[in-house]
């Protein structure tokens, strides 16, 4: 399968869902049409050719509670996420068939929450509309909520990998990255582990990588976050640890990249291996680094 378990889109989780999409816009990025969630949930999405930034809010808390056979309530996660702190709620994970990939994790012994089916409304650039049909498979983490995935499965993948939405400012392509900041990340191998198999988890001290086939995911103590994230500031207590922080994208051009964020007054850091990393409260509580493709 192609992109087979690889980052398919981080949530970031917002209280102001105007002011998020003008912050990402500020960067380069282009912000298609808001669709609604069934549980309560709104979204815009940041399309690159395999993945996309997911950026998302509550439209009504009275729908919060609509759950799956299950029990889970995909709104009210949300809801409980921001309230911990705004930024990555949760990251999807690529799936071409949600019900082989359910039974994949049956088979591996990854605790989940069942599967989540549910139709929206999708808007076309031309204004026309059609029904999105999509599969999820939840693998929430019981014991750390805010280091969970979920597999998503869109069967209607024309709906939401639209070319003209994949057209940004800042020549962004693709997410091949995404960062967590945990007190023990040895303590998360074995989720990891169950997900994707040994042969892709790295462990160090204080510092785990797990290779997917679309991006790497890490997870850092706090003291490793910070020689990584040098240059900003890491706007997050102990007590909302372990929590996801930032999201690598890869650019056409950085000098294009650059360009934007200069006009548009946002401030950034040149990083020592040749790529910028801009400050969380420019993108919902999340830092953003841009990097030229490989």
């Amino acid at each position: 399968m192609k992109n087979h378990l690889g980052i398919d889109h981080p949530l970031v989780a917002v209280r102001d869902m105007d002011k998020a999409c003008q912050d990402f816009e500020r960067l380069g990025f282009f912000i298609n049409p808001r669709h609604h969630h069934p549980w309560g949930t709104d979204n815009h999405l940041l399309m690159f050719p395999e993945n996309f930034i997911e950026v998302i809010s509550v439209y009504d808390p009275t729908k919060l509670d609509l759950t799956n056979e299950k029990g889970f309530a995909f709104g009210r996660f949300i809801s409980n996420s921001m309230a911990r702190r705004e930024g990555i709620s949760l990251v999807a994970l690529h799936s071409e068939d949600a019900r082989a990939d359910h039974q994949l994790m049956a088979e591996r012994g990854v605790d989940n929450q069942g599967i989540v089916d549910f139709r929206r409304v999708a808007h076309r650039p031309d204004g026309s509309e059609e029904e999105a049909v999509v599969s999820l498979v939840m693998l929430i983490n019981a014991q750390v909520p805010a280091i969970s995935h979920f597999f998503c499965h869109q069967h209607k993948p024309h709906l939401v990998w639209v070319k003209e939405w994949m057209t940004h400012p800042n020549g962004a392509n693709g997410i091949t990255g995404v960062s967590y900041i945990a007190p023990a990340p040895e303590a998360l191998a074995e989720r990891f582990i169950g997900i994707y198999g040994a042969d892709a988890v790295t462990l160090e001290e204080g510092y785990l990588t797990v290779h997917t086939d679309r991006g790497i995911f890490e997870v850092l103590s706090r003291a490793k976050a910070q020689e990584r994230f040098a240059g900003v500031d890491l706007a997050i207590t102990d007590a909302q640890l372990p929590s996801g922080v930032a999201i690598r994208v890869s650019t056409t051009s950085l000098d294009q990249a650059k360009a934007v964020l200069v006009k548009n007054g946002v401030a950034f850091v040149a990083t020592d291996d040749g790529g910028v990393r801009i400050p969380g409260h420019y993108a919902g509580n999340t830092i953003i680094e841009i990097y030229p493709e490989i």
